[in-house]
């Protein structure tokens, strides 16, 4: 089933405060760093479009411009879980390696 642009505008925004929670908050990370500045690219021309002032994380991107996910608010209970859950998994995965 093909995304709206609001679920992808959502999913985007997700994954940069998942990122960012990994690398901000645990000095960590679970993708490269190049992939982590497209995830931030690919949200901005979303910008532009009416649906993204309907996303779940709306006012925190309004001022985001690619950069940094430094400024963002990624402690925020939902992204920290998902975040522990992507380390668990990960950890999984070398176990059986």
């Amino acid at each position: 089933m093909k995304q709206t642009t609001l679920e992808r505008i959502n999913q985007i925004e997700r994954q940069v405060l998942v990122h960012s929670y990994l690398y901000y908050a645990l000095d960590t990370n679970i993708i490269s760093d190049p992939r982590f500045d497209e995830i931030m690219e690919a949200l901005l021309p979303y910008k532009e479009t009416p649906e993204f002032k309907e996303s779940a994380y709306y006012e925190d991107f309004i001022e985001f411009d690619g950069s940094t996910g430094m400024d963002l608010p990624y402690r925020n209970p939902e992204i920290v879980n998902i975040g522990q859950r992507l380390l668990r998994i990960k950890a999984e995965k070398r176990k059986q390696s």
